[in-house]
């Protein structure tokens, strides 16, 4: 028995539809992959972003102090109110990397340091006879070297963090593997 030709007509014509029908539908799940993970690089490069302007201004700021030993009179990160740091917190624990988020973690606890030492040389230096007494201005001294020291740390913690996100910033393309290999493949 042999085959007509309308049915080999119709053979091939539901042949080629089904894999027409395969290679859409791996085309689209591809594609929906991809743009999954560039949607989530995105993010997470925003909230990169966000924390290196925000260390940077920061440590200009801590420039300020050591070279005026005043404090700063306006907020320590003056382009940054409270919701948008409350933000960038949320966008990095989703989107972050372990690693980033742990030395942000740090660079926070640095911080609080920072403030805490601060706090302590503004208040020694604020009272009258601290200031005239020497063991009052030996105190006074202790208290500024600790948020040169608190100053210092911060900063390496600063220095740290940035380095790490520049690290996973850096974008490759992937090795390709098996099927990818194909030149039809390729983005």
């Amino acid at each position: 028995m042999s085959l007509q030709p309308v049915e080999a007509t119709l053979i091939a014509a539901s042949v080629s539809a089904v894999v027409s029908t395969f290679a859409v539908i791996v085309t689209h799940l591809l594609t929906r992959k991809r743009d999954r993970v560039h949607r989530i690089w995105d993010r997470r490069a925003d909230a990169y972003v966000e924390v290196v302007r925000s260390a940077r201004t920061m440590a200009s700021g801590r420039r300020d102090v050591l070279r005026s030993k005043e404090l700063p009179s306006g907020s320590l990160d003056s382009g940054s109110d409270q919701r948008t740091m409350l933000l960038t917190e949320a966008r990095l624990d989703l989107f972050g990397s372990e690693e980033v988020k742990a030395l942000h973690r740090v660079r926070l606890e640095c911080f609080k340091s920072y403030v805490m030492a601060l706090i302590e040389w503004r208040d020694m230096s604020t009272i009258p006879n601290a200031q005239k007494e020497p063991a009052g201005q030996r105190d006074i001294a202790r208290k500024w070297a600790m948020v040169e020291r608190r100053i210092e740390e911060f900063n390496a913690a600063d220095d740290a963090l940035v380095e790490t996100i520049k690290r996973e910033a850096i974008f490759r393309k992937p090795k390709r593997r098996g099927w990818a290999r194909l030149a039809f493949w390729r983005d």
